[in-house]
Formats: structure tokens, C-alpha cells, sequence
């Protein structure tokens, strides 16, 4: 495939972050790879006070395109903005990263290599002792685990290999590519829209695209701890979870398959109530997995926000 411009649109969803986000745009802005479009889609609360972010904005007006929504979702603000960007090579960011000035430049090499359609990057998080090992543990990146519908990560990893997902904090896809698969499912926006990216990744291989991580098109993760999609509690956060990850099982697994991979949801949601005793919690996640059955049976979920914002 190839790119008939050749720059790239860098998209960052963000919500309720002005500082992290400052921190975000001055790095992509250092980029040494051009043509190149950044582009803002936040759906924070308007206050009174200066967006210094948006100041920021205002200064680089043919570089920095600051959108304020009204809807919210993750999936949402992705679709919004593939689908307004002006170039055809995307690059989905968080708005709490920190990366060097070819970070760009590193996606757009691997992008254009023969039969890839999306390309993963390399991640390092900030965040707890535990987290990080397991980011970090050995093996190959970006695995799925069809018996039990579990996405391996290990994107703290070097050099370049073959995967089947991404890290929503830092991927590259063709606009082209996206449309086939139907753009970013928006029936996954639940809680903290987990799996989603996932989803997605194994929905463009479907489609019959390669995906490939390049461990130097790499960032450093800073995990805010404020902002954000977030569950409002745990019970919450459990019911999108069962929810998400059975519409993967649904979607993606033979029917030998769903048993292993149920039992495996079936333990993890077990572990979460043995952690926060909770009748609510346990029916929270079981009407998660009823909705999921429903919606895995369903077509992909994808706004045109072409011709304006849409709730």
C-alpha cells in the first residue's frame, strides 16, 4: 500500500489532562518527520480558565488542529478523528506521552512496508513495580491468546516483529484500512474502553493486513492517575470489562475455543469479586456478558462525524 501524501496525522484523544497534554503536543510538535497534522479531539468540561494546551495550539495553526467536542467515548474521539484528518497515514496517541523526534518518522517506515496495514509501538510506562514487570516480561509482543481471548502486551520490547494488537496509547493505521474494517467499534466504549484496540487489531486481520511492532517508533506512557476514560467504580469497571472481552470472544474465537476462553472470564471476574466483595460487582459483570453475546452478533458500530459532531 501506498501513501499518496506524504505526511502523517498524529490523533490524541483527550479528556480532563491540560498538563499532560501541553507535555504531549510539544513533543510531536519537535518532530523531525514532515508534512505533518497533530490533531486534538477533546471532550473536557469548557471552564473559564485559559487552556494553556490550546494556547499552545493557537500558536502552530497549520501544524495543531484543536477540536472540542461534545460526545464522550474513546472510540468515538478515534473515529472523529480518522475521519477529519487530512492525511491518510494515522497515528493514535495518548494525551499523557512523552517521545522523541522520530517517533513519527519510525511509524511511517514500518507503515509503508509491503501488505502492513497497522503497526504497533513501542511502550514504557510509568507506573507500579508490578504493571511494569509484567510490560516488560519476556517474550514476543503483541500475542493473542485465542484459548482464553487474552491479549499479551510486552510492548516494552525491541526491534520489530509480527503481532496481532496494538497498545491504544501508541498505534499507526492507513485511513484506507480503517474504512474496511469499519473504523474503531464504538459499542466498546463501556468504562474505560478495554479491548478496544484489541478489537480493532484483529479486525484488520480479518481484513487480511499484517500488522508489525516497531519497538523505535517508541513513547513513554505516563499512566495519569486523574482524567481520562475511567469507570466510575469497580463494580463499573468489572461490567465493561466482561463485556468487552466476550464481545472478542464472540467476534474472533472458533466455537472449540469459547469454553476456555469463558472459564478464563469466569476466573478473572471471580478474582476481582474475591478482592471487593460486591453483589452488584457479580451482576454487573453477568449482564456485561449477556450485552457482549448480543453485541458480538451485531455489526461494528462506527459514527460518520464527517458533517459535524454526533452524540
Amino acid at each position: 500500500m501506498t501513501d499518496p501524501e506524504p505526511g502523517a496525522t498524529v490523533i490524541i484523544p483527550t479528556l480532563n489532562r491540560e498538563g499532560f497534554l501541553l507535555d504531549t503536543l510539544q513533543d510531536l510538535a519537535a518532530q523531525d518527520s514532515h508534512p505533518l497534522e497533530i490533531m486534538v479531539v477533546d471532550q473536557s468540561e469548557e471552564t473559564p480558565t485559559s487552556n494553556r494546551a490550546e494556547e499552545f495550539a493557537r500558536r502552530f495553526p497549520g501544524l495543531v488542529k484543536y477540536c472540542r467536542v461534545k460526545f464522550r467515548g474513546l472510540p468515538q474521539a478515534r473515529n472523529h478523528g480518522w475521519q477529519n484528518a487530512k492525511y491518510q497515514a494515522l497515528i493514535f496517541v495518548d494525551d499523557d506521552i512523552r517521545c522523541g523526534p522520530t517517533f513519527v518518522r519510525e511509524h511511517l517506515r514500518t507503515l509503508r512496508q509491503p501488505g502492513v496495514g497497522m503497526v504497533a509501538g513501542g511502550v514504557e510506562e510509568r507506573t507500579s513495580v508490578s504493571n511494569s514487570a509484567a510490560s516488560n516480561s519476556a517474550g514476543e509482543p503483541g500475542e493473542f491468546r485465542f484459548w482464553t481471548a487474552t491479549p499479551v502486551r510486552r510492548f516494552a520490547a525491541r526491534g520489530e516483529h509480527a503481532v496481532m494488537h496494538v497498545a491504544g496509547c501508541n498505534f499507526s493505521v492507513w485511513r484506507s484500512v480503517l474504512e474496511q474494517a469499519g473504523g474503531v467499534d464504538e459499542a466498546l466504549s463501556q468504562g474505560a474502553a478495554l479491548y478496544e484496540e484489541t478489537e480493532l487489531g484483529l479486525q484488520v486481520m480479518a481484513c487480511g493486513f499484517r500488522i508489525r511492532f516497531n519497538g523505535s517508533a517508541r513513547l513513554l506512557h505516563r499512566v495519569a492517575e486523574q482524567g481520562g476514560c475511567r469507570s466510575g467504580d469497580i463494580a463499573s469497571y468489572v461490567g465493561s470489562l466482561a463485556h468487552n472481552r466476550t464481545v472478542l470472544i464472540g467476534r474472533y474465537l472458533r466455537w472449540f475455543q469459547m469454553p476456555t476462553a469463558y472459564l478464563r472470564l469466569f476466573l478473572l471476574v471471580a478474582s476481582y469479586a474475591a478482592r471487593h466483595p460486591s453483589g452488584r460487582l457479580l451482576g454487573d459483570a453477568l449482564r456485561g456478558i449477556l450485552r457482549g453475546r448480543r453485541v458480538s452478533q451485531r455489526p461494528r458500530i462506527c459514527t460518520d462525524y464527517r458533517r459535524g459532531e454526533k452524540a
